[in-house]
């Protein structure tokens, strides 16, 4: 297997990879959850409604001197390159280099990491600073060097001012610390002290949410288990997704793998298994109440990944290995037809069913732009609609020529940003979307209604309505 996982190879794999994504970083339109990240990141604050702030600090730094799709989505990029050298590093020191260099291929091709990699969302500051959190903590285990008990309060800090859910590196330490006889840290000052630097860190976020009624805090403990009665069958599909997002042969891998490394006395195993499987199960667990993202565990698979790699060639067992290699063959192939899909719907699905052709994921990355020049040639000087990812992609489209604003009985960061003081006096519309085709917009009184089609099937319908009354904005 080192003729296959070398240095030279893992380097061939991740600038093919790094080139794939950047391609379609530069050449898809913007996920309106991007558009609306990017439209925090012309709005810095310590704190947002729903999430901590770190993705739209990325976001400003990429884009200081262009707006260009690509630049939005650069720090993406970056963070695959600089993730694959941490993991390296990290797993050439845990096993070796061949160990090392299966963990960075499988890293950069499970289809998870392919799309993290070429969008932005919060999911891509988390994922590397847990991944950074976990590296220090390890490197805390193998040395006792005091100055990592701080470096890994940095970094955890850092990971929750990115994304609330990296809290969950709390348990995971928590179980590690059971499982690896570590509860004597429970006497050990700087174990404290780790905590506070971490809370330290995270302190904009409090700062912001004692400002705004901690509003961001109820939402979130909220967010994910709102639901009173319980589904097994969400369970079963978040396995199944995230079986999809790992590839499903690293997936099993891992499981697998994590089995062995818990009852093991080895140490090294057991910190892997601790900071990845915990995160995963968590989330099936909530999902008993309501479907999780199939990106929200997604930081767990730095570990993870680790832990397939190790698997599947940790002993002399060509079957393994030979299902190593076509595990991340799966891989590649389903993140570039993915990514092809996405920008030339090259999978005839529209031959399956209408409705599945809507139902396709990739469709939220095309179509935004026509609405944005549609808006320009109008004039329009504000638009209101009824979602903040709809409201993001005008923002973006229109260049900042178009203010936006929402009438909305969901709260978000719209609800915590001032109203357009010429709202409803100078031109301004009404924007009404249509993303599943079951609406029919040609009934609606003085409006321009348009579609976007792909492979000569509508799969999402535009409405514009001009007003100048501002009691009429949230009645079209």
């Amino acid at each position: 297997m080192e003729k296959i996982f070398n240095k030279k190879n893992t380097m061939l794999a991740v600038g093919a990879s790094i080139v794939f994504k950047a391609f379609l970083s530069a050449f898809l339109e913007l996920h309106p959850d991007e558009a609306y990240y990017w439209l925090w990141s012309k709005k810095l604050a310590l704190g947002y409604y729903d999430h901590s702030p770190m993705v739209a600090y990325f976001i400003k730094i990429t884009t200081i001197f262009s707006d260009a799709e690509i630049f939005v989505r650069l720090s993406s990029t970056i963070v695959a390159v600089i993730l694959s050298v941490l993991m390296w590093k990290f797993v050439k020191k845990l096993f070796n280099e061949t160990i090392a260099a299966a963990s960075v291929i499988i890293v950069n091709t499970i289809p998870l990491m392919m799309a993290a990699s070429f969008i932005i969302t919060p999911d891509t500051p988390v994922f590397l600073f847990y991944a950074f959190t976990v590296y220090f903590l390890w490197r805390l285990v193998d040395s006792s060097e005091t100055k990592y008990w701080y470096l890994t309060g940095v970094f955890f800090g850092l990971t929750l001012l990115s994304k609330y859910t990296g809290v969950l590196f709390a348990p995971c330490l928590l179980v590690y610390m059971i499982l690896d006889k570590k509860l004597s840290w429970f006497k050990n000052k700087h174990f404290y002290l780790m905590f506070l630097t971490a809370f330290i860190v995270f302190l904009p976020v409090v700062i912001w949410n004692a400002q705004h009624g901690w509003i961001s805090f109820t939402y979130q403990l909220g967010h994910g288990l709102y639901n009173t009665s319980l589904n097994i069958g969400y369970v079963f599909e978040y396995l199944g997704a995230q079986a999809l997002v790992a590839g499903p042969v690293i997936f099993i891998a891992g499981f697998i793998a994590a089995y062995g490394y818990f009852v093991s006395k080895d140490s090294k195993k057991i910190f892997l298994a601790s900071f990845s499987i915990p995160v995963i199960l968590f989330f099936a667990f909530t999902a008993l109440k309501r479907l999780p993202g199939a990106n929200w565990p997604s930081f767990a698979y730095f570990t993870f990944c680790i832990m397939a790699a190790q698997y599947l060639l940790s002993d002399n067992s060509k079957v393994k290995r030979k299902i190593l290699v076509i595990g991340i063959l799966i891989n590649v192939f389903l993140s570039i037809i993915v990514g092809l899909h996405a920008k030339y719907s090259i999978v005839p699905i529209y031959k399956f069913s209408q409705d599945a052709a809507v139902a396709d994921a990739t469709n939220w990355f095309s179509g935004w732009k026509v609405l944005g020049n549609k808006l320009v040639k109008r004039d329009v000087k504000y638009a209101v609609t009824n979602s903040h990812q709809w409201a993001g992609a005008i923002a973006y489209y229109t260049k900042g020529e178009v203010e936006v604003t929402l009438d909305s009985h969901r709260l978000n960061q719209f609800a915590y940003w001032e109203v357009p003081a010429g709202l409803g006096t100078e031109k301004t519309v009404v924007v009404k979307v249509d993303n599943k085709m079951r609406e029919n917009f040609r009934d609606l009184k003085d409006a321009e209604v348009f579609f976007i089609d792909k492979n000569d099937i509508p799969i999402r319908q535009y409405a514009i309505i001009e007003t100048n009354n501002k009691e009429q904005i949230t009645e079209p």
